[in-house]
C-alpha cells in the first residue's frame, strides 16, 4: 500500500506551513478553510518520513516538493 500525504503550503513563497496523513482537501482548516485558500495551497506526495521530520528544509515550486539547497551545508551536497 502506497501511503500519501498532504502538504500546504505558502503560495506566494512556497514554504511549507503544515503537513497531515493522507490525502486531504481545505476541509482540513475545519471554519477556516475559506480563510486558508487564500493563503495556502496544498499538493499530494507519496509519505516521506524525511520530510515530515525535516519540513523546514523544503518548499514547493511549480508544483513539486524541492529541497531547499540554502539549508544544506556545501559539505554534505
Amino acid at each position: 500500500m502506497n501511503e500519501k500525504m498532504t502538504i500546504y503550503f505558502n503560495r506566494r513563497t512556497g514554504a511549507v506551513k503544515e503537513m497531515c496523513g493522507g490525502e486531504q482537501g481545505y476541509d482540513w482548516f475545519g471554519d477556516e478553510a475559506e480563510d486558508f485558500k487564500q493563503i495556502f495551497d496544498f499538493i499530494v506526495v507519496d509519505y516521506d518520513a524525511y520530510v515530515v521530520n525535516n519540513f523546514f528544509n523544503f518548499e514547493v515550486r511549480d508544483g513539486e516538493l524541492k529541497l531547499l539547497r540554502t539549508n544544506i551545508p556545501d559539505k554534505y551536497l
